[in-house]
């Protein structure tokens, strides 16, 4: 069994105390107040049948689906109703438009995550459900609702080879997406309660739009003596060589921390680096709560210490890789029956605090119990617990939250999922002298090579001497997940000094003088082997994607996607050593290509190539440019044509 190791970037000097005096001025107060009826996004999330743990339910996930730079709500609805999704209008206000995007189904829903799955431009969905209502439950009910970029989704789980997790029962809780083997492309993982980990899977993206199971390929569970009732996964790189590991918080004192063994492996290291304190894990979240840029682990569990149960568990990373727990000492292990949690610099003073909601119906001792805000003092000193004081004042069986920022104001607001109940949208008007930020999305479609919207990154903002770490690594919650974003509480600061983001691939971008209060959007560095080229771009406003893989290395598997065509049609590969920009369609215009082959899209307007081994004998640095086109009646010029893509040798 290997331990973990500390890898650079991690080797940064400096902890909290300088940081935190630095910042004692600042003088942010949050007031919180439930917007969801302003907002427009009222709902009770319901369940006719009580499915397996129906009472442990309810979640949704936060993304901007169409694209247009305002943060959408997704909920699960539970199952008397269709789920909602509340596309964002601008003004602080949603309308729910799932019918309209082909959301339809009504179904025992559990929870939800967010990623663009297949590296189309688009965020896609995945619900982990229990069936459709009025039959009986069971497996291979799982959505994967791609996003077809024309504000519509269609369900692919079964061709997608996600729909089943366990073999015969209804199971499948939270669910995270991450490039765990770090080829490119997204990963998912889907967490099982049932006993004997028989409903927990680790699905490998294959890069085509399928995911192959390979939990018993790679042997996942066979370091692992106990059965996991897994609940809220997360993939996060903790040691810093890149490769994420795999975090999931459990139940009955089963939350498992794998290691990421860098050749398509796990080993369970929960044990060996201390991490199997909680005894009865629901959610986590994950952020840098002591500033030394390392990510840390807060897991819920519930505060009964009558029955010997501790509470909440925060989990610091160490220099030398074991996790130091100090829930009680930060003080904020007392959260009740804790589920779902998220962490947000809610007060722009720099440091992250923690927002944790809580409850549970059958449960007389937490029924009705007040959801926590634990706001973060910096430098050793314990968290104080506000949420009354700010006015985050909900009481009831919370489970899923998510935190955005649904106004545009630049501080993060709570959503709020209740089992059995309403909907909270929970606004955050920060006021203060000092209370700037900056918001950061990452842009990886110029890089094939890197996971869409910067998944596995790191994030840093400097001020002076003074530097603040934020990981887009996503994950659940508790069946339920937040906006990608880095988000800075800066105080006084009137601009970032330097603000570096570290890719999945080791690769950084680094810019200075940055002005505060905006949003920015930092682009990834093209791929040195395969660029998109002209000026649009595939996936979107009807024009077709085409992707390529491989090192372009000689006698090295090489391959070509177009996805987002025309169904079942001809289509025109063309393949050209020179190629001239033209501004229509794909941007790209071949005049005279070396080779044009003739192949046929699949019924979802499709077509992959993949293993083709790349010819021998091309020099470095020798471009070929692709591009597809198929005819469109419809269309002005007859022809649509996807983007352009070079293809430079290394």
């Amino acid at each position: 069994m290997r331990p973990l190791q500390l890898i650079a970037p991690f080797t940064c000097a400096g902890l909290i105390a300088s940081f935190a005096a630095a910042l004692s001025a600042q003088d942010g107060v949050p007031h919180f107040s439930n917007q969801a009826a302003n907002a427009g996004v009222q709902f009770t999330h319901t369940n006719p049948v009580f499915f397996y743990e129906a009472d442990y339910t309810g979640g949704g996930a936060a993304g901007d689906f169409d694209r247009n730079g305002r943060v959408d709500i997704f909920a699960v609805s539970g199952g008397i109703s269709r789920d909602k999704l509340f596309i964002n209008q601008g003004g602080g206000t949603f309308l729910d438009r799932a019918l309209e995007w082909g959301l339809t189904s009504v179904h025992s829903g559990k929870g939800a995550a967010c990623a663009d799955y297949n590296d189309d431009g688009w965020l896609d969905l995945y619900i982990t459900s229990a069936g459709t209502v009025g039959q009986p439950t069971g497996p291979g009910h799982h959505k994967l609702y791609r996003n077809n970029g024309n504000k519509s989704f269609t369900d692919v789980a079964a061709a997608a080879g996600v729909a089943f997790t366990h073999p015969s029962l209804d199971d499948g809780f939270g669910a995270a997406f991450g490039d765990y083997d770090l080829d490119g492309d997204l990963d998912l993982f889907v967490a099982g309660f049932r006993p004997n980990n028989n409903g927990s899977r680790l699905f490998k993206n294959d890069g085509d739009g399928t995911f192959t199971d390979v939990t018993a390929a790679i042997g996942f569970w066979s370091g692992t003596t106990i059965g996991v009732n897994a609940f809220a996964p997360r993939f996060a790189d903790m040691d810093g060589d890149l490769y994420p590991e795999l975090l999931i918080a459990g139940d009955f004192g089963t939350s498992r921390l794998f290691h990421n063994d860098t050749d398509g492996t796990f080993t369970d290291v929960t044990v060996s680096i201390g991490a199997a304190k909680d005894e009865n894990g629901m959610g986590q979240t994950m952020s840098d709560y002591n500033g030394d840029g390392r990510p840390d682990w807060y897991v819920t569990s519930i505060y009964q210490p009558s029955l010997g149960w501790t509470g909440n568990k925060l989990y610091i990373n160490s220099p030398s890789g074991q996790l130091n727990e100090i829930g009680l000492a930060a003080d904020v292990h007392d959260g009740g029956y804790g589920w779902g949690a998220v962490s947000v610099d809610f007060d722009h003073d720099g440091l992250v605090d923690i927002a944790e909601t809580n409850g549970d119906n059958g449960t007389p001792t937490f029924l009705n119990e007040q959801s926590y805000l634990w706001m973060n003092n910096g430098n050793g000193v314990p968290f104080t617990e506000a949420a009354l004081t700010y006015g985050f004042a909900h009481f009831g069986a919370g489970r899923g939250l998510i935190d955005l920022d649904y106004d545009g104001d630049g501080d993060h607001d709570i959503g709020l999922f209740t089992n059995f109940g309403p909907f909270t949208l929970w606004r955050n008007d920060l006021t203060g002298n000092q209370i700037h930020w900056l918001r950061v999305s990452l842009d990886t479609t110029a890089h094939d090579g890197l996971p869409p919207d910067g998944y596995g990154s790191i994030v840093s903002a400097r001020v002076g001497g003074n530097t603040q770490w934020r990981f887009v690594f996503g994950g659940d919650n508790f069946q339920s997940s937040s906006e990608l974003v880095a988000h800075f509480g800066l105080g006084a600061a009137t601009q970032v000094d330097e603000l570096k983001v570290r890719w999945a691939n080791g690769q950084e971008t680094v810019l200075t003088n940055i002005p505060v209060d905006q949003t920015v959007v930092v682009s990834a560095p093209e791929d040195d082997q395969w660029t998109r080229a002209g000026l649009a771009i595939g996936g979107s406003n009807g024009v077709p994607q085409l992707r390529g893989s491989g090192s372009l290395l000689p006698l090295s598997p090489a391959g070509l996607s177009y996805t987002h065509g025309k169904p079942s049609t001809l289509l025109y590969m063309v393949f050209s050593f020179n190629a001239l920009m033209a501004p229509f369609e794909g941007g790209t215009l071949m005049p005279a290509p070396d080779f044009i082959r003739l192949f046929a899209t699949n019924a979802a307007g499709d077509w992959v190539v993949s293993g083709v081994t790349w010819p021998t004998g091309l020099p470095g640095g020798t471009q070929i440019w692709f591009q597809g086109w198929q005819q469109d009646p419809t269309g002005m010029v007859g022809w649509i044509s996807s983007n352009g893509l070079k293809a430079t040798t290394p």
